[in-house]
């Protein structure tokens, strides 16, 4: 399924993501743009200009201190 895209020369500096992810959170990422009408670039957009962040700037689900860890292997 296509959802709408932005209009041509709407981005004044596009880049592309280059992050290599699980394929279940890239097919979840796309399950939820498509659910918002958009498409994956445009949700990633949203999802960063409205991400709530702490007063340190680091999203409020993010552990702050060295003891409390993501469940994330380091590469």
């Amino acid at each position: 399924m296509t959802h709408p895209r932005l209009p041509r020369n709407t981005r004044t500096k596009p880049v592309r993501l280059g992050y290599a992810i699980e394929k279940a959170d890239k097919l979840e990422l796309e399950r939820i743009a498509a659910k918002g009408g958009v498409s994956a670039a445009v949700f990633v957009e949203l999802m960063i200009r409205n991400l709530p962040l702490t007063a340190e700037g680091l999203p409020e689900w993010m552990p702050t201190s060295s003891n409390e860890e993501l469940p994330i292997s380091p590469d």
